[in-house]
């Protein structure tokens, strides 16, 4: 029985995601879920529709329980490549992708997965190589301005002040490759952080210490019938977050 509302529960989510409703698949998936946890096409097409809202954690951790369920099956990799590739994780992609070749290596969306990535990370490479040049050419080009600049105000500009205005463009010039070396590692670090796990409100909330607690509530007799329903409702409300991770 469950089983079978769990299908229901995985095509309903099918037709949201048809209409890029993906909210809403998400929420009929993650019911399908709780009722048939070893569901791997569930899983996987949670995994799409939490990549759709840029939940890149939650798509990758559905990727990968769907490896883990139906290791065998190329979709659950190529859906980890997807997640990987939209995080600019590119040869973490690469690698995935090449896993699903090798179980399927007549699958031409894996094929041109492949060849997507590999054509990204030509242009990322050649961009990076191009970045501190570029802000070193802006830098020199601004040092040369004021240089240019100061020529007009000065009436006999000596031997030492020429030296000490092409010192200055220098200046800028390296001024500008550091910026963009440091831009470059900034992005870098944005992009690893997309991949990392949310926080857990509710687990943060349970764990505060317990001096934080309003001194005149921890002091009021609670009845024994209002503390079950706290405690249960508590914990129910952190199993749901972990399990249905909405």
């Amino acid at each position: 029985m469950n089983a079978k509302r769990a299908d229901e529960l995985k095509e309903q989510g099918n037709e949201c995601v048809k209409k890029d409703n993906y909210m809403e698949a998400i929420i009929h998936y993650t019911h399908a879920i709780k009722l048939d946890p070893f569901n791997h096409l569930v899983f996987s097409n949670r995994s799409l529709a939490f990549l759709k809202v840029q939940q890149y954690f939650l798509a990758l951790d559905d990727a990968k329980q769907t490896i883990k369920l139906q290791p065998n099956w190329t979709k659950g990799y190529f859906r980890k490549g997807e997640v990987e590739f939209a995080v600019g994780h590119y040869n973490d992609a690469i690698l995935s992708y090449n896993k699903a070749m090798v179980l399927d290596a007549t699958d031409v969306k894996v094929r041109d997965a492949i060849n997507r990535t590999r054509s990204a990370m030509n242009k990322e490479r050649k961009a990076n190589a191009r970045l501190p040049w570029k802000f070193a050419a802006g830098g020199g080009g601004m040092g040369l301005l004021i240089v240019i600049a100061d020529q007009y105000l000065a009436k006999e500009p000596s031997i030492t002040y020429l030296v000490l205005q092409l010192l200055l463009v220098l200046v800028f010039a390296t001024l500008g490759y550091v910026i963009a070396l440091g831009y470059r590692f900034v992005m870098n670090s944005q992009k690893s952080s997309l991949l990392e796990a949310p926080i857990d409100l509710l687990s943060e909330m349970e764990g505060k210490p317990s001096g934080q607690t309003n001194p005149e509530e921890s002091s009021q007799e609670v009845p024994e019938s209002g503390k079950r329903h706290r405690k249960g409702g508590t914990g129910a409300a952190r199993q749901r977050y972990k399990q249905g991770k909405t």
